[in-house]
């Protein structure tokens, strides 16, 4: 069974390493012209998922902006994550689930791997209820050939004073976390971990990168929230070859043409195999 890891790399080779986020936001749909309903939603995936062809190797439904149309929100995600997998690409649901190990086994029997609620190939969680509290999420991870990102140092600027907060030993709680993320990794064996990082293209990734040598990193952030492609390279040297940089409404606000969508992915697509 092939690791999220490998099949990403197979993929980012052939399709870039570009990861189209899919946001069917209330701002999209008014600049669409969509009425912001379950019809709505269900032509702004099929649109964007026909523009993504075979050209992206992964693409992100944030679970939030699905989940604000109740029970008929979440049955379009998992068309939408069906229909991404049915084109190639890999499916990396932003959940960012957090709670207790009893609920986090819920989670993870709902976002990962095949038999589960959604199918996804990976997800987003955050460790505020504790890096062990998440440990069904990585077992089943492990088991499934799929992957969890951790937010470790996101692109926000909300929680940054969270995050640089410090242990007693010094270390902040975005070190901490890498750590625990690279023990975890290490322990499966040599290679690429099923433990990503979520690390903001935003910020200055250098340190916690070199914290996380065996992961994958998420990085968000380019385009509306001012982190440009072009600076990727120099930013996150040290991960290269691991970087799933992450475009959303830079590309989605080309909408509602299939066409103008198409050519904006192919700008993001060519311009991250350099970075």
């Amino acid at each position: 069974m092939a690791s999220f890891a490998e099949r990403f790399a197979d993929l980012s080779a052939r399709r870039s390493p570009l990861c189209l986020g899919l946001d069917p936001s209330e701002e999209l749909f008014r600049r669409w012209g969509l009425a912001d309903d379950i019809a709505g939603l269900r032509l702004f995936c099929r649109t964007v998922l026909e523009a993504a062809g075979e050209l992206v190797a992964v693409i992100k439904p944030q679970a939030g902006f699905f989940e604000r149309f109740g029970a008929a929100g979440m049955a379009e995600l998992a068309a939408a994550v069906a229909q991404i997998r049915s084109q190639g690409a890999l499916c990396l649901i932003d959940a960012k689930r957090g709670d207790m190990a009893g609920t986090m086994a819920g989670y993870a029997a709902a976002m990962l791997g095949p038999g589960s609620g959604f199918g996804g190939d990976a997800v987003t969680v955050s460790a505020y209820l504790g890096f062990d509290a998440l440990r069904p999420v990585f077992d089943r991870a492990v088991a499934t050939g799929t992957a969890v990102f951790v937010v470790v140092q996101p692109s926000n600027s909300e929680g940054r004073a969270l995050q640089q907060a410090r242990h007693p030993d010094g270390r902040t709680v975005s070190e901490a976390l890498a750590d625990e993320i690279s023990v975890f990794n290490a322990a499966q064996g040599p290679g690429i971990g099923a433990l990503g990082a979520v690390v903001g293209a935003t910020t200055d990734p250098a340190a916690i990168l070199d914290r996380l040598p065996q992961s994958l990193i998420l990085a968000p952030g380019i385009g509306a929230q001012g982190a440009e492609m072009a600076e990727m390279g120099a930013k996150f040297r040290s991960a290269s070859g691991r970087v799933l940089p992450s475009v959303s409404r830079a590309i989605l606000g080309q909408g509602p043409g299939v066409a103008a969508l198409r050519d904006a992915i192919l700008r993001c697509r060519e311009a991250a195999w350099p970075a």
